[in-house]
């Protein structure tokens, strides 16, 4: 099964991020991971999509994780993970976790969509989520700002991109083609069907 793996470097710190296709039954018995997290509501849910973290200092491992949650399934992609000062920013279904560097205890973990977040972003002292329903902003504690919702998914049928970040607004395709404009605020500057 072809994977990717995004790895990212933080002082003396190397960073491998990539997706697991073990049975979460499999990870638990052999001790795979130091830490696991996944949503409480998922804990007796087969895992839709498992994101593997481990961190090495000088080739050395120093500490490991797996994300596991149940939504629309997620792979690692080079939108999917950022370094924000001494915190990991991953997302994994429909779920965005922070979590330390390098020791990987969970800083926090918030749902952003209720089907799937394709990408995360960061955007000046907070994140913008692009997800298959809504498109939200969250602040560095894990709360969420704001949501936005158009009149269909935010996947495009035709080509472009649906989700696109400019200096002042935020430009959106839907599926139906309808198009959005968004200020940072989530207030809608302009709608066309």
């Amino acid at each position: 099964m072809i994977t990717m793996k995004i790895t990212l470097s933080l002082k003396d710190f190397i960073i491998e991020v990539f997706d697991e296709y073990k049975s979460s039954q499999t990870l638990e018995h052999l001790g795979l991971y130091e830490n696991t997290y996944r949503p409480a509501k998922d804990e007796d849910c087969i895992p839709t999509s498992q994101h593997a973290i481990i961190i090495y200092q000088r080739e050395i491992k120093k500490a490991s994780a797996i994300l596991q949650a149940v939504a629309g399934a997620t792979s690692v992609n080079s939108n999917s993970v950022i370094i924000d000062n001494d915190s990991l920013i991953i997302r994994c279904c429909n779920n965005v976790f922070s979590l330390t560097i390098p020791d990987l205890n969970l800083n926090w973990m918030t749902e952003v969509d209720w089907a799937t977040c394709f990408s995360i972003h960061k955007y000046k002292d907070s994140y913008i989520s692009h997800g298959e329903l809504t498109v939200s902003r969250i602040d560095r504690k894990g709360n969420v700002i704001w949501s936005f919702g158009g009149a269909d998914i935010f996947v495009s049928l035709y080509e472009g991109n649906p989700f696109e970040m400019n200096e002042d607004f935020i430009q959106l395709t839907d599926f139906s083609g309808g198009k959005y404009k968004i200020d940072y605020n989530g207030e809608t500057i302009s709608y066309e069907k």
